[in-house]
């Protein structure tokens, strides 16, 4: 059994090296951290790769460990099939984020964390509200609390643009489907 005082155990599902980095910094004082990369929306692979290669970076300058869930990108389509004519930010974007953030959820409940949160609220282009109510109905689903905060505030989109400067982290200019991509 553990102590009372004890670290929560949080699983941080990462979008990016750049928006990591920033949420990574506001929740080290308060968990200990493993990172979760799970993005087979991210296309084409070569982009895929080098965002990769970006949390990897991150990863190790935090001294965090990063586990690489697999590439489904068929799965992920998948999913978004019907979808593909949404304008960026519209369902099909609500449907990515439940795909991502029910494999982040899931894989928290079956190896022992209680805790678990999300990258993708801190850009500004995307719907905070919206992403923290997926990640509770998982949490509730699963028996897990979810970290709902707006990583924005404080300036959180302004520190990881900054951290990634320092870095030198390649940041990209869409979400990460070829669907956005198009937008």
């Amino acid at each position: 059994m553990e102590p009372a005082d004890s670290t929560p155990k949080l699983l941080l599902h990462t979008c990016c090296g750049p928006c990591a980095t920033a949420v990574i910094e506001q929740l080290t004082p308060r968990f200990e951290i493993e990172c979760f990369w799970y993005n087979p929306n991210i296309q084409p692979e070569a982009e895929y790769q080098r965002r990769l290669e970006g949390m990897r970076v991150v990863a190790e300058a935090a001294a965090l460990p990063l586990i690489e869930a697999e590439y489904d990108e068929a799965g992920w389509e998948a999913a978004i099939t019907g979808l593909q004519q949404e304008p960026e930010g519209g369902w099909r974007c609500q449907v990515c984020f439940k795909y991502r953030l029910q494999r982040t959820a899931q894989h928290a409940a079956e190896h022992g964390f209680t805790h678990f949160a999300t990258t993708l609220g801190v850009s500004p282009y995307k719907n905070v509200k919206g992403i923290n109510t997926i990640g509770e109905q998982y949490a509730q689903q699963l028996g897990l609390s979810f970290v709902a905060e707006n990583f924005r505030k404080r300036n959180g989109f302004q520190r990881s643009v900054q951290l990634s400067r320092e870095l030198h982290l390649y940041r990209q200019n869409y979400c990460g489907c070829r669907y956005s991509q198009r937008d």
